[in-house]
């Protein structure tokens, strides 16, 4: 896969144009949602919720009362294969999203990356102070991957937001703080790494870390799942979600569009869904009756607990 992608970013960089071959074009995308399925970042978020998940079992499990289950750590064999399996059924629900080239052209800004290069964003529910909506299928999604210290690439949903300054797929950045705004981004999806090239001085990244020095981190894994317990009984309801930069950050060249900005944002933690792409309505589709029915209504009411 690396061979093939390589070149394919390789045109990109030296034409500034997204491959006209589909095939190429799929490839491109695979590679990007599969570069993110297979990091370290994902794959110990895996085994964090795996040993979180074995140890909340064998608490009530009377062979295990009398267990310190906090002296060892429980983790998968493979973590990342759950999480590339997930990339590869993914290709088809973000296929939707519009492809343009982020260019930068101010002359004293370079992009930087991470060790976890695909940032999954959501301006548009950001914006309406909605905590959620990173997932394939979402509303509002964007999927920024810094390609080259001047070329990103960045997928987006369409519907959801209007790029005025964007011509023949490309938008130019001519103003530093532009850049610097989505190196902010680059930063706050790293991990442990943080790549930039020889021009890019210290001070500048670690300006970056300053500014953001109170800012919740990618790598505190224990904001990745919340515990809720059942005031009516002994029951439990768990959250998990990988962390994704939730930081509000007004990117001055994108903007929610019109309908967007007319759309009520649910209460439910389920969000708004593309629904004008048949590959999600499908996928929608063949969920609800793998779990749609038997589901009985619950009134039983629950309170955070401290993890």
């Amino acid at each position: 896969m690396e061979t093939k992608a390589s070149q394919i970013l390789k045109d990109i960089i030296e034409t500034n144009q997204f491959p006209k071959d589909d095939d190429k074009y799929y490839h491109l995308v695979l590679f990007l949602l599969v570069s993110e399925g297979r990091n370290l970042k994902l794959a110990d978020s895996t085994n964090h919720m795996a040993d979180f998940m074995a140890k909340e079992m064998l608490k009530v499990h009377p062979d295990f009362k009398d267990m310190d289950l906090d002296a060892f750590k429980i983790e998968l064999s493979q973590p990342a294969s759950l999480n590339l399996e997930a990339a590869m059924k993914g290709l088809p629900l973000v296929v939707d999203l519009e492809p343009i080239l982020i260019v930068e052209q101010t002359g004293a800004r370079k992009f930087i990356t991470s060790d976890n290069p695909l940032v999954r964003y959501n301006s548009f529910y950001l914006s309406k102070n909605y905590p959620r909506g990173f997932g394939y299928i979402t509303r509002g999604l964007q999927l920024f991957f810094p390609i080259s210290p001047r070329t990103c690439i960045l997928l987006y949903d369409s519907v959801a937001y209007d790029i005025p300054e964007k011509r023949n797929g490309i938008l130019t950045l001519k103003k530093a703080r532009d850049v610097d705004l989505l190196n902010e981004l680059f930063y706050l999806n790293a991990y442990n790494n943080v790549f930039f090239n020889q021009t890019t001085k210290k001070d500048y990244i670690e300006g970056i870390h300053y500014k953001n020095s109170r800012t919740p981190k990618i790598n505190d894994l224990e904001r990745e799942i919340v515990s809720y317990n059942s005031t009516d009984s002994n029951s439990k309801l768990i959250a998990m979600s990988p962390n994704k930069v939730n930081k509000k950050i007004n990117f001055p060249w994108i903007k929610n569009s019109d309908y967007t900005n007319s759309l009520k944002i649910p209460a439910h933690m389920g969000g708004l869904n593309r629904m004008e792409s048949p590959f999600i309505r499908k996928f929608l589709e063949q969920e609800k009756k793998k779990y749609g029915h038997g589901r009985q209504p619950s009134s039983e009411k629950y309170f955070r607990e401290e993890i």
